[in-house]
């Protein structure tokens, strides 16, 4: 399981997409063009594989109007790496509570439940690596107590709920 911010596999993916991904200055016009899909994330743009990369995707979330993203896991082994390139907000992985600003970097493991709580004040808009590359049917949606996922449904109430 890739889970560290440190493995040589996570820093092997960051050194390439970081300067991509910090080249990105106006993440509106990146997305001008790409069809925003509606996930419990907010609108997501699907940027596929600009770097050519075959193990890895890239999206860019934009979380500015949600008060919270749906909680989920991917399956398939799918690790999502978030970049933070606005805004800020805090980040649930596995029960531990992440606060995050622009160039913030998080490693979510696979099968392991996060959801994103983006600041009221200015929102949250992430640039999204999974590795491998994002496939829907990898997405899982939590609604109650995993353990398996470690997902605590009563934590994300209270959280939530302010």
């Amino acid at each position: 399981m890739i889970d560290d911010i440190h493995s040589p596999e996570i820093q092997t993916v960051l050194s390439v997409w970081r300067p991509y991904v910090n080249a990105i200055t106006d993440w509106q016009a990146r997305v001008k063009n790409v069809t925003a899909k509606t996930t419990g994330c907010g609108p997501l743009y699907e940027l596929g594989n600009p770097l050519g990369r075959s193990t890895e995707s890239l999206a860019i979330a934009d979380m500015r109007k949600v008060k919270y993203a749906q909680p989920h896991y991917h399956t398939g082994g799918e690790t999502e790496i978030y970049v933070v390139i606005a805004g800020s907000g805090r980040v649930v992985v596995g029960g531990s509570v992440s606060q995050l600003q622009k160039d913030s970097v998080l490693v979510i493991p696979p099968d392991t439940a996060h959801y994103a709580l983006p600041d009221p004040a200015g929102g949250l808009v992430l640039a999204v690596i999974n590795t491998p590359p994002f496939k829907l049917e990898n997405n899982i949606d939590v609604t109650e107590t995993d353990r398996a996922h470690r997902y605590d449904h009563e934590q994300f109430l209270a959280l939530t709920q302010n």
